[in-house]
């Protein structure tokens, strides 16, 4: 499985044009998988719980 960091604007806008899914790192812990239904500067929703940017680490799978 290839994992890609998603950092970028156009990663997870990529993430749901392609309907990938998207590992959320938080504190070194994987939090959840799953599909983003959208995102802005500071938050990703990602199966209808949001997650700030700052404070996680996306990687799409």
């Amino acid at each position: 499985m290839i994992r890609k960091p998603c950092k970028l604007d156009t990663d997870f806008q990529r993430s749901i044009s392609f309907q990938r899914e998207i590992e959320v790192w938080l504190d070194g812990e994987l939090d959840t998988v799953g599909k983003v239904e959208s995102f802005t500067d500071e938050t990703v929703k990602i199966d209808g719980s949001y997650f700030i940017r700052e404070n996680c680490k996306f990687w799409m799978i």
